[in-house]
């Protein structure tokens, strides 16, 4: 059944850490956290910063505006300087992760997706699977990596659970059938 965890040995061995980011900010601690688990569970780490189709179309729309912190200026939101603070964001995450990881002990890459946040983390972890990196580990954003875990089987994960567990930020360790562990 979906809606409880699996029974699952205590020695579990992570072969792809999918990492999820979004525009709001993320933590230098986070990324030390991602790099440690990646090199002490000898994992390959996806880093995917997505760039949230309902945002770019929120700014698309004409009564859309943006309050400036701490000035609380009201501006229209303009979807090309948007375009361009996510792409300049990606970026600052990607030199991030480069400055945390030793590529001599993590393999690692990066993407930048422009979806809603389940299809991106979805289709990330399905191409993990599908390379044969399962058991995977999903951190969604703002998700932290050693935090408490759901632990659920490849063919039960639905989108509905997985828009679940990115909405509550909570890693999801995904085993590659019924039999696993």
């Amino acid at each position: 059944m979906a809606g409880q965890a699996p029974e699952v040995s205590d020695k579990v061995t992570i072969r792809c850490i999918v990492a999820g980011f979004d525009a709001g900010a993320w933590r230098s601690e986070t990324l030390r956290e991602l790099a440690a688990l990646a090199v002490e569970t000898e994992s390959e780490l996806l880093g995917v910063f997505i760039e949230d189709t309902s945002l770019l179309q929120l700014a698309r729309l004409p009564f859309a505006v943006e309050v400036g912190y701490p000035s609380a200026a009201r501006r229209g939101l303009d979807p090309a300087t948007l375009e361009r603070e996510l792409r300049a964001r990606a970026d600052t995450l990607r030199r991030a992760l480069a400055a945390v990881l030793d590529p001599a002990r993590v393999a690692w890459s990066f993407r930048v997706a422009r979806e809603a946040p389940s299809q991106v983390l979805g289709t990330a972890l399905a191409a993990a699977l599908a390379e044969g990196h399962a058991p995977a580990l999903l951190i969604p954003p703002r998700g932290r990596p050693h935090a408490e875990r759901r632990v659920i089987h490849a063919p039960e994960l639905s989108d509905a659970l997985l828009r679940e567990l990115i909405a509550a930020a909570r890693p999801l360790l995904v085993l590659p059938r019924e039999d696993a562990g």
